[in-house]
Order: structure tokens, then sequence, then C-alpha cells
């Protein structure tokens, strides 16, 4: 019994193991879905949108979510237009119930040799744009600056980690809001995080990240 029990524990962590690289994986791609999507058409797109096309959803389905998104005035009807456009087009929909491809966006694309480079290259000199001062704020935010060089998924956490703290009542939705941290009783103020955050925008592009 106990044997069974403990065999049962192994498999449950193997299983919980092979989830979570699930998880990882589809976000890496929905990055790199998003990144090519944005860079193409040249306004931001919501994360629910890029989701539809990871999880292969009909062509409907997908209008439905762009529509939405100009409903809350997260981009604009021309732009949503375009953007159905644009996937109709690599995803070769005849009809509205055909499904989405996001293969064929990422066909040319090597994910294993992409990830391997995305954590191991070490390439990005955080010290180049932080200075004292700026590394203090990101102390009193629970981010820890490492004296070296970081590499692409490194920089990642770091910036996710720090747009926690972003607050725009005139971009972001209720839900957003919702879940954006608040800076009371960091001692960081809101002009500080924002003076920050154009250094951060800066290495983005800077190193094309």
């Amino acid at each position: 019994m106990q044997n069974n029990l403990s065999n049962y524990a192994i498999l449950e962590t193997e299983e919980i193991k092979q989830q979570k690289i699930t998880i990882y994986k589809q976000k890496r791609i929905k990055k790199l879905l998003k990144e090519k999507l944005e860079k193409v058409l040249n306004f931001k797109i919501a994360d629910y949108i890029i989701m539809d096309i990871i999880e292969n959803e009909t062509y409907d389905h997908f209008c439905y979510m762009v529509n939405l998104s100009v409903v809350n005035n997260r981009i604009s009807k021309g732009e949503g237009e375009m953007l159905k456009q644009e996937i109709k087009e690599f995803s070769n929909i005849k009809n509205n119930m055909d499904r989405l491809d996001k293969g064929a966006y990422l066909k040319e694309f090597n994910y294993e040799e992409w990830d391997k480079k995305y954590h191991t290259e070490e390439f990005i000199d955080l010290n180049k744009y932080f200075n004292k001062k700026d590394k203090q704020i990101l102390d009193k935010l629970g981010i820890k600056v490492q004296d070296k060089i970081y590499t692409n998924y490194e920089f990642d956490v770091l910036e996710e980690k720090y747009l926690l703290y972003y607050r725009d009542e005139k971009e972001m939705d209720d839900e957003d809001l919702k879940l954006s941290k608040s800076l009371e009783g960091t001692g960081v103020s809101r002009e500080e995080y924002n003076k920050l955050l154009e250094k951060i925008n800066k290495i983005l592009t800077d190193y094309n990240l």
C-alpha cells in the first residue's frame, strides 16, 4: 500500500512537471506571436487575442475577440480590420468556422534553438542604463539587480516584476487596473517609476527585445 502511494506521488510529481513545461512553452510561443504580429502591424495586441491563435480557435471566435478589443478601445476599428485580414491570410481561412493556424506564423522558427539562446546567451548590460538610484528603486520594489550581464530571460523576469506596478487609467481597463500593484508604502513615487520605465523601454529598443 505504501509503495503504491509512493509511486502515485512520483507520477503526480512528473505530471505536474510536464504541466509546468507545457505552460512555460505556451507562454514563450505567446510572446513570439505577439512580438511578430505587433512588429508587422505596428500596434499593440491584447493577450486574449494572441491566445485565440495559440489555441487554434475558429476564425469566427477570433473576430469576436477582435471586435471586443475594439469596443474596449484597446485597438481602433481600422486596426481591428487589419488584424483580421492578417490572420485570415496566414491561416488560409476560407470560411468563418475554419480554425486558426499558429504554426503557419512560426513554421520557419526553431523553438528549441531559440529557447536555448533565450536562456543562456548573456548580452544585456544593465549597468549601461541603471544608475545607483535606479537600482535602489528596483530594490524597494523587491527586484534585485545582479552584477552580471543578463540573458533575455533574466531581463524579461525583471521587466515582468516591474510592470506589476504599472498603472495608466487612460489605457488600462478595469480588470487590468485591479491587477496593478500599488506603489503606496514602497517609497517609490509614480514619477520615479515612470522615469525608470522609460529606461527599461530603451533597453527593449536598443537590444531589439
